[in-house]
């Protein structure tokens, strides 16, 4: 199978080919090769494909530069080279993570924020059977200004990491 890409209108093309469990990138006289055993990540979109290799990161993209710089839709080659790379992935590196967002690393967050909200809840009302309400809602307010910063950070939780 084989994907050519136009990263840039500067740039010569570059073709992505797939060869005995490798995955081969060559731009110009550029040549890289990938073995698909040491594969460590893979997430497929219909924009494009992104494979990390540990510390090396390969990114193929759907569309292309054509003439006049104008970005082109190339799905005509991209979507059967995505699905036998997929399939490739699956055969020659069993172990990687296939994702669509890495829903395992915001569960523990999730279960944080909930149980301090609660812990707020349940400090509002012993606070007001005890007489003293302000102290309690005071107390509160700070819990749940921890557990709102606990949610700014969910978005950035199933981002993968760039190099």
């Amino acid at each position: 199978m084989r994907h050519a890409a136009r990263l840039s209108p500067l740039q010569a093309e570059t073709v992505w080919t797939l060869e005995d469990g490798a995955i081969v990138e060559t731009r110009g006289a550029h040549v890289r090769r990938l073995a698909l055993a040491e594969l460590k990540s893979l997430k497929i979109t219909p924009q494009g494909a992104a494979l990390g290799f540990g510390l090396r990161r390969l990114v193929i993209p759907a569309r292309t530069y054509g003439g006049g710089l104008k970005p082109l839709d190339a799905t005509d080659t991209y979507a059967p080279f995505a699905e036998a790379l997929a399939e490739a992935c699956v055969h020659a590196a069993p172990a990687a993570r296939q994702r669509a967002g890495a829903p395992g690393r915001a569960e523990p967050v999730i279960w944080i924020m909930a149980l301090m909200g609660g812990g707020a809840a349940a400090l509002l009302v012993f606070a007001a059977l005890a007489g003293d309400f302000a102290l309690g809602v005071a107390l509160a307010s700070r819990l749940l200004f921890v557990t709102i910063l606990a949610g700014a950070v969910l978005p950035w939780l199933g981002r993968p990491r760039t190099t």
